[in-house]
């Protein structure tokens, strides 16, 4: 992973706007409350790996599932 990647998926934990609705989200969440509700399970829990480990995947994954 790339310094810049690293950096963008940080800014998108630490951000406080759900990136696939542009509605609020809390600090240290992948998505808003509404969105991360609608995922399957599986890929739920797929956001709760660690970065540099999964994550950025299941990030991905998600945010294309969403629709963005």
């Amino acid at each position: 992973m790339t310094a810049e990647d690293r950096k963008f998926y940080m800014n998108e934990l630490k951000g406080e706007e759900c990136l696939a609705c542009g509605r609020p989200k809390r600090r240290g969440r992948s998505f808003c409350y509404s969105c991360y509700s609608s995922l399957p399970k599986h890929m739920q829990k797929a956001l709760w790996q660690p970065l540099g480990n999964g994550y950025e995947a299941a990030f991905d994954e998600a945010l294309k599932w969403l629709g963005d």
